[in-house]
């Protein structure tokens, strides 16, 4: 059985500064840095023979506390991303409040009828990291691969991995750093 851990990315400065930052490259706050030091202790034991990333600046830097720490090459994946949302990228959520009240409550209430020009949609971000999360388990049989993306990605993963008609021999931990 493969198992992968999926991680979310340290906090950025999208989640300090509540602003919609999907494909929006982010820095690491000081905050998100501590998160990666106690994630490095966390997983100091543990043996990983993969790292995965997405492509986006916070995500990689989160992944230092796996692959550096273990002596593995970090293996960048733009399939790992978050979810593109269009022309709101790097928007305050207080202003799409004011601006899209409408779209921002199908953004959290009815993913089936938002979108935005340019966006991706939830299922097409579900069907991404289904494949993405299936090609790395199989590149990986019987070994454990550590896997860095987003928040609305792997919320999006986890329908895919809940599912119980799931035939794959994968086991999955979620980790989302606070």
């Amino acid at each position: 059985m493969t198992t992968i851990y999926l991680i979310r990315h340290a906090e950025a400065e999208g989640n300090l500064y509540r602003r919609a930052h999907g494909w929006y490259n982010s820095i690491i706050t000081d905050r998100g840095y501590r998160q990666i030091a106690a994630l490095a202790k966390r997983f100091a034991d543990t043996k990983f023979d993969a790292v995965y990333s997405s492509d986006r600046f916070r995500t990689m830097i989160t992944a230092l506390a796996i692959y550096k720490t273990h002596g593995l090459p970090l293996r960048t994946v733009r399939a790992l991303r978050e979810i593109d949302v269009g022309y709101w990228e790097d928007t305050p959520w207080a202003e799409l409040e004011r601006t899209d009240p409408e779209q921002l409550a199908y953004f959290s209430n009815d993913s089936q009828k938002w979108h935005v020009d340019g966006c991706e949609s939830f299922a097409e971000v579900r069907d991404r990291m289904r494949k993405v999360l299936t090609d790395i388990a199989k590149a990986h049989p019987n070994e454990t691969v550590a896997v860095f993306s987003h928040g609305m990605a792997m919320r999006l993963s986890l329908i895919h991995i809940s599912e119980p008609t799931r035939q794959e021999a994968i086991s999955y931990a979620v980790f989302c750093l606070k």
